[in-house]
């Protein structure tokens, strides 16, 4: 059991008090999450696409129950009480009715608050995700970059792997890239990264034979000692090629894409490419702040995306805090692109929700920072080549309803 001196030393803080005792299970977060989600995904959800169709036929999964100890509870003294486990070891059967023939992809990003400061809650946050992968079909979980806050800090990379790990122990696959934040010397990917060293949960040769003897995803390949990967998986007759992409990737980097996306044997494969930074919050590949430094990158990328031959249906990527994320309303080029990163994110209840990321300043310490314990799922309903997307959020143990993280695209536009 963890002692209450190691709870102050891996505490979820906030700006208000926090008490922490005893232990409950992690369903707690689960059905409550799914129980809100009930009542109000249909009125919040914002459908780009639709489909004439029946209904189709429901199916209800069980997840897997998670491995492992120490369990904590939150309590907070301004009039909500949430309850929150850090535990791998909860006996918890989350269930969803979810279309028939359909699967999901688990995506997670900009974490480097969580392992700089709030390490329990980006245990609790891969956590969520054993307890309620079965329940969704998950396939894989997709990390986009900054994994930590400062790159030369083994502590942090430990910390990362510690939850990482998590995934792994219990035969959850993922892929990753590397962030600004990653790189040895802060935004600079040539200083290269220390991750794969300092990580096993991030070293490739480490990742790669566990996540080959998972009889449905393959590892692809890797560059840059990891600062890249590539997986693939099969789901319902369908194979996909899911690339992630470091910070601002230099020509050898674009280089490597392009070979992924042209080798013959993927020429069946559709296709997601996750880089850590390609589009921002409103949708610009030429971000004001970050244009000027990302732009050989986009530059050399965006044509390899729009290919025909590239079979690139979908991008994900990180990186441009916000509160809510950006999803491209109508296709670019035969593909959907999706932005999110609650790094930011302090959560407060009475906080305006937007994108000025919950009151945060420049003075709001990191350890208040917890937006990074948010994950987006993905589910590709295969039957009606529909993908529908919902946001968890892990610290408030809440769906969010914003349409930004609440809505449905064609899955091959």
């Amino acid at each position: 059991m963890t002692s209450y001196d190691d709870l102050q030393n891996e505490k979820v803080p906030r700006r208000r008090f926090l008490k922490w005792t005893g232990a409950v299970a992690v369903a707690g977060l689960a059905a409550a999450g799914l129980g809100y989600e009930a009542g109000t995904a249909s009125k919040q959800e914002s459908t780009r696409t639709s489909t004439t169709s029946t209904s189709p036929t429901s199916r209800t999964a069980t997840s897997a129950a998670p491995t492992s100890a120490a369990t904590v509870t939150q309590t907070v003294t301004d009039a909500t009480t949430q309850t929150v486990t850090e535990s791998a070891t909860a006996s918890t059967t989350a269930s969803a009715a979810v279309p028939a023939n359909s699967f999901s992809i688990f995506w997670i990003t900009d974490t480097q608050f969580l392992s700089e400061t709030n390490p329990a809650l980006f245990r609790m946050t891969t956590n969520w995700i054993v307890s309620n992968w079965s329940a969704y079909n998950g396939k894989l979980v997709i990390h986009t970059g900054d994994i930590v806050q400062n790159g030369n800090q083994q502590v942090e990379w430990q910390n990362a792997h510690e939850a990482m790990s998590i995934l792994s122990t219990n035969g959850i696959p993922y892929s990753w890239c590397a962030g600004n934040h990653d790189d040895l010397v802060s935004g600079d990917p040539t200083s290269g990264w220390m991750g794969n060293q300092w990580a096993p949960a991030f070293d490739p040769s480490t990742v790669k034979p566990t996540l080959n003897a998972l009889k449905y995803v393959s590892w692809a390949d890797d560059y840059h000692n990891g600062m890249n990967t590539a997986v693939t998986f099969s789901a319902n007759g369908l194979n996909f090629l899911v690339i992630n992409v470091e910070w601002n990737g230099d020509p050898t980097v674009v280089s490597w894409v392009g070979n992924m996306l042209s080798n013959p044997a993927y020429a069946d494969y559709n296709v997601i490419v996750a880089p850590h930074a390609y589009m921002d919050a409103y949708g610009l590949t030429n971000d004001p702040r970050w244009g000027p430094t990302l732009a050989d990158f986009v530059g050399g990328l965006t044509p390899l995306l729009d290919l025909p031959n590239s079979n690139v249906f979908l991008t994900l990527n990180g990186h441009f805090a916000t509160d809510e994320g950006y999803n491209t309303p109508y296709p670019l080029n035969s593909r959907n692109q999706l932005m999110f990163d609650r790094q930011d994110c302090r959560d407060a209840p009475n906080s305006l929700s937007g994108r000025g990321v919950d009151d945060s300043t420049s003075d709001t310490p990191d350890s208040d920072r917890v937006g990074g314990a948010t994950v987006t799922i993905l589910t590709f309903d295969t039957d009606h080549e529909q993908v529908s997307v919902k946001t968890y959020d892990v610290y408030t143990g809440k769906w969010r309803t914003d349409s930004n993280e609440q809505y449905s695209f064609a899955m091959f536009p």
